[in-house]
């Protein structure tokens, strides 16, 4: 009996220490499992915070090129050019479409052009003083195809400059209506055809066959697939902005040069602002813009091609009007109404 008591004490006992056991072991089980789902959220949130390491990595590489691309625009800004790159002429000072916020106010501006005598003579100048290094030449406006005589203006660039582009830049809706000689000269002085495309109605196709049919590039601005878009150049009639920060921060300044009357100037704004101050005053309008012999540079008094160079790559008083960190694309291509609102920059 005693045996048995024995017996029986130790199967109760091993049966505890085994219940023990299995239950220790499930314990154990348990946290291994929930190290093992706690190793796995640590390596998926590993995983996360590489990735987003990787997008900060990706983004700080961004603002690096991005500030390198700034810190470039702007020294591009205020470093002399090397030779002048882009000179524009205006062979009309108005056009057949009425832009809103144009920024060469063609829109405002009365009909004219310039006199193809004194033309020839600042080209020859322009020349003598340049040698003929200037890359490229945008014959514009206003709309230059309104000159009956721009095939003549586009030759005599091309008699003075004869290692230059020269571009025909047009919004196009006369050029199918250009006679035979146009294209003839177009072909002999190696005119580029560059329109801006606008929202209208224009025959593009028969412009292209044109095109092929004399051997002319025509190559849109922005590409054939978009079209033109407004934009609001907010201008300040007080003069109370840094000359320095609108000239560093303008996409125009030292790069859109235009050349009037014997003249280059930094940028169309300041070039061509007479259109602006004479239709407003005319309209009993205050706000005009002064220009100042200290805004442009007259190639018959400089002593050198370095001394136009480095007169463009700075600031002008004219610079103060301008509220370049406003300026802004509004939507599509629209009408202008002739508002003063369209650059005074609360309007």
């Amino acid at each position: 009996m005693q045996r048995f008591k024995k017996w029986l004490l130790s199967i109760i006992k091993n049966h505890k220490r085994q219940e023990i056991i299995r239950e220790r072991a499930n314990q154990l089980e348990t946290r291994a499992n929930q190290l093992e789902t706690r190793a796995n959220q640590l390596e998926t949130r590993a995983n996360q915070l590489e990735t987003r390491a990787n997008q900060l990595e990706t983004r700080a590489n961004q603002l690096e090129t991005r500030a390198n691309q700034v810190l470039d625009f702007h020294l591009r800004k205020i470093t002399p050019q090397a030779f002048l790159e882009v000179v524009e002429i205006h062979l009309s000072e108005h056009c057949n479409l009425s832009c809103f916020g144009c920024n060469h106010f063609s829109q405002l501006a009365e009909k004219k052009f310039p006199d193809i005598l004194k033309f020839e003579q600042d080209m020859k100048q322009l020349f003598d003083i340049t040698k003929g290094f200037v890359k490229t030449f945008r014959l514009m406006g206003g709309e230059p195809l309104l000159n009956p005589e721009c095939k003549e203006f586009m030759e005599i660039t091309r008699r003075y400059f004869s290692k230059s582009a020269i571009w025909l830049v047009t919004n196009g809706i006369l050029l199918n209506k250009q006679k035979e000689d146009f294209w003839f000269s177009c072909q002999r002085n190696n005119v580029e055809i560059r329109p801006t495309k606008y929202p209208i109605n224009i025959k593009w196709n028969e412009i292209e066959n044109l095109c092929q049919k004399y051997q002319i590039p025509l190559i849109f601005f922005n590409n054939a697939e978009i079209e033109k878009t407004s934009w609001k150049f907010s201008l300040d009639p007080l003069g109370k902005c840094d000359n320095y920060t609108s000239f560093t921060n303008c996409s125009m300044a030292n790069h859109c040069i235009q050349f009037k009357d014997g003249k280059l100037f930094t940028c169309p704004i300041s070039a061509h602002i007479e259109h602006f101050n004479k239709f407003y005053r005319e309209n009993g309008v205050k706000a005009v813009f002064e220009i100042s012999e200290f805004d442009y540079i007259d190639i018959y008094q400089v002593k050198n091609y370095q001394e136009i160079l480095s007169f463009l790559a700075k600031p002008i008083p004219f610079c103060r009007y301008c509220k370049v960190l406003e300026w802004k694309e509004v939507g599509i291509w629209r009408k202008s109404s002739k508002n003063i609102n369209e650059y005074l920059m609360n309007g």
